[in-house]
């Protein structure tokens, strides 16, 4: 019955791993009910070998799996099935594992139960003590996932899509089945003829018993070990790869010795204070009681393997830890995970978070830490991307994600409205009501004294009257916002799996394998375009020329792109041609780009591109800078041609300065802040005359503003920052980023 409705339901309706999820704790239910009831009917009728019964089991399992199975296969005809292989491995490692579990734990409560509800109770005690044990270690540990015999895997975030039946899930499978093989020796050495526990002589004991001793002690041993297998995680584990220590006031730091955050240790825990005294002073005083331990991995491939949570960062404000992976300063995420630590202030006294009466307010969690720490957008700042969405058509009612329906949204477009309401009712109606809202996990009427309607319709005239937000913001932002939910998507699983294939693949140089591994992602999500621009960019890689200018040629053709995708088909299409030697095709291309609205990051770039199609002597050193189709290179030679591409570029008399901001880019980039600093210096000369477009010049005053941060030369910093704040009518978001370097240096000359 219930795997009948799960197929009504998208992502969880077809084999994978939300199927796999939700069903394995119910699988296992099911296997202690065999268990136990195959026991007791086993007693009634006498004489019956374990060996028969445990057949009898089986048998009846087997049939209640396959009808399980089957489900899923049915609703194919109504819900599309994207990996069937990978979800039949979830299905297998997963319910059925669970369920065979169980069916042993049974097996032992209707040795054990005199009546069938005690047997049961006894049967499903194992399966309440892993739960147990999962849930606490998920509360208490620095992990995200979880592995359980019963239940399967749990893998913690649901923005990381790329999920599989990894190694390490297959080794718990192992360790889970030398547990269950010791469970089985032990009843067959000590179950007497009626089914009852017998007692045994002491040769008999060490005889039977050693085996099931033996399993048992080398059970415990790994189970113990969990950590160091990946099982799991915890301070311990992580702190041993984590191994730098930096100690603030208000923050105990770890980091990788060897890592980018190693070189820049002091700015990277000064701008952790500087999160903390922002966040106290909009808080009206409110602050964490103790200090904040901060996990900086790496990559985001290290934080993955070591605590589960790849792609996002992650806060748990009932343990006080954040933790995050390395980005460039300063780091675009850490204030919005402090808010989380800092809302357990204001939140309910065990987990810190807008929880209240069993009712748990995600939009309330998300939008409140938006909120207090808005990220602009360029040109935009929070309540504008509020309004580019309204005018997308793609803004949520309130009422649909202020609680669990926040997942059911993409989070861009979740993160973005819930943050910038919040940010409304703090900027109209002071903190205070907002604290008693949080607290009440979304009590508007108590807090305000209004209902969440109304408050609505007030935030809605608000972004709707607000001046700046031009038809380009709006053209240009509206990719960002297409994305839909891992939820409506019901091949986001496979298409993340097969996005690691084919970067695998591309290492290795098998473009043929990239090449059929992008025509399958086209196959499964055909309304996403850039799936079509990686095959163009893989076919460009295999040399296979005209193929990618088709591949790019047909999906021009496509429907409803937005002006950011248009772009970016053309920007292919000129790097295709620049690789050529054509020259004027590739000019046209990036000409095409660049009268597009789009980001100011990707306009600089297609203006790179476009010098670099009309100048002989600078597009081979544009190309080698780029690297658009390079297929022999790695990340190391990537960044020394890249220099040594800058300084040829510099050395051009027509280029020297933008050969100067490439230089002073990539030293800042590996966090080199003084030679950073003086390539772009450099040019900056002549206030930036040297730079062929306004786009350089601010791109360029920001990276220097960065670089005498990192050096401490506040009054070079600051005088940086007075040039930026002087430019004429500018958008609210660069307002928005120039007054928190404002506040920044302020912070940091003080500390």
């Amino acid at each position: 019955m219930v795997g009948a409705g799960l197929t009504t339901v998208p992502l969880v309706g077809t084999l994978g791993y939300e199927h796999a999820f939700v069903l394995g704790p119910l699988a296992a239910a099911g296997g202690i009910a065999v268990g136990v009831d195959t026991i007791r009917a086993a007693r009634q009728q006498g004489g019956v070998r374990l060996r028969e019964i445990l057949r009898d089991a089986l048998r009846e399992l087997g049939l209640l799996l396959l009808l399980a199975f089957a489900m899923p296969l049915v609703g194919q005809l109504w819900q599309r099935a994207c990996e069937p292989l990978g979800g039949t491995l979830f299905f297998v490692f997963g319910p059925c594992v669970g369920a065979v579990l169980g069916m042993i734990a049974g097996m032992w409560g209707g040795v054990l139960g005199s009546t069938r509800a005690r047997a049961l109770a006894l049967g499903a005690a194992p399966m309440l003590a892993s739960t147990a044990i999962g849930v606490w270690r998920l509360i208490a540990d620095p992990v995200v996932f979880a592995y359980d015999p019963f239940w399967g895997y749990f893998s913690g975030s649901v923005y990381d899509e790329a999920v599989t039946v990894s190694d390490t899930f297959v080794r718990f499978r192992g360790y889970n089945a030398l547990g269950a093989t010791a469970a089985l020796l032990a009843l067959a050495a000590w179950l007497g003829p009626e089914l009852r526990l017998r007692r045994l002589g002491v040769r008999a004991t060490l005889v039977r018993g050693g085996p099931v001793v033996l399993l048992t002690v080398l059970t415990a041993w790994i189970g113990l070990r969990g950590a160091s297998l990946g099982f799991t995680a915890n301070l311990a584990s992580i702190t041993e790869v984590l191994s730098g220590t930096y100690e603030t006031e208000h923050f105990i730091i770890y980091y990788a010795p060897r890592s980018a955050d190693a070189r820049t240790i002091d700015t990277v825990a000064r701008e952790h204070e500087f999160a903390w005294a922002q966040l106290r002073t909009a808080m009206n005083g409110r602050e964490p009681a103790a200090k904040v331990t901060s996990f900086v991995f790496a990559n985001t491939e290290q934080k993955r393997r070591m605590m589960g949570a790849g792609t996002v960062q992650v806060a748990a404000p009932w343990r006080r830890q954040i933790y995050l992976d390395h980005r460039a300063f300063p780091h675009p995420v850490l204030h919005h995970e402090l808010a989380h630590i800092f809302g357990a202030t204001i939140g309910d006294p065990l987990f810190g978070v807008s929880l209240s009466g069993g009712r748990l307010n995600m939009g309330l969690i998300e939008g409140f830490a938006t909120a207090m720490a808005p990220r602009e957008s360029e040109r935009l700042d929070l309540h504008d991307q509020a309004t580019v969405l309204s005018r997308l058509k793609k803004l949520p009612a309130m009422g649909a994600i202020m609680g669990p329906g926040f997942f059911t949204k993409a989070s861009q477009v979740a993160y973005t409205a819930a943050g910038s309401f919040c940010l409304y009712l703090i900027e109209t109606r002071g903190f205070e009501p907002m604290a008693l809202l949080y607290r009440s996990a979304g009590d508007f009427d108590a807090a305000y004294g209004t209902a969440l309607g109304e408050l609505e319709r007030e935030w809605l005239d608000f972004i709707e009257s607000r001046d700046g937000v031009s038809d380009d913001d709006v053209s240009a932002a509206a990719q960002r916002f297409r994305r839909s939910s891992v939820f409506e998507r019901p091949c986001a699983h496979r298409t993340a799996e097969l996005r690691v294939e084919i970067d695998r693949a591309v290492a290795r140089g098998r473009f043929a394998e990239a090449v059929e591994g992008y025509r399958g992602l086209c196959t499964l999500e055909p309304e996403q375009p850039e799936h079509g621009l990686g095959l163009a960019q893989v076919l460009a890689l295999d040399a296979r020329w005209d193929e990618a200018r088709g591949v790019l040629a047909r999906l021009a053709q496509s429907e409803d792109l937005t002006t950011t995708m248009q772009a970016a088909i053309a920007e292919r299409l000129g790097d295709v041609e620049l690789a050529l030697g054509q020259h004027e095709a590739a000019a046209a291309a990036y000409h095409a780009a660049i009268a597009l609205p789009q980001s100011e990051a990707r306009l600089r770039v297609l203006q790179l591109r476009e010098l670099a199609a009309g100048n002989a002597a600078l597009a081979p050193l544009v190309l080698a800078y780029l690297s658009p189709f390079d297929s022999s290179d790695d990340e190391v030679v990537r960044a020394i041609t890249a220099g040594w591409a800058a300084g040829e570029i510099a050395r051009l008399p027509q280029f020297a300065g933008l050969g100067e901001y490439l230089l002073g880019r990539q030293l800042l980039g590996a966090e080199r802040a003084s030679g950073a600093a003086s390539h772009l210096e450099r040019a900056l000369r002549d206030d930036g005359d040297q730079l062929p477009t306004p786009e350089f010049v601010r791109a360029a005053r920001v990276a220097l503003l960065e670089a005498y941060t990192l050096l401490e030369r506040w009054d070079d910093a600051n005088r940086v920052l007075r040039v930026l704040m002087q430019e004429p009518d500018q958008p609210h978001g660069y307002l928005a980023q120039w007054a928190e370097w404002r506040d920044r240096l302020d912070f940091f000359a003080r500390e």
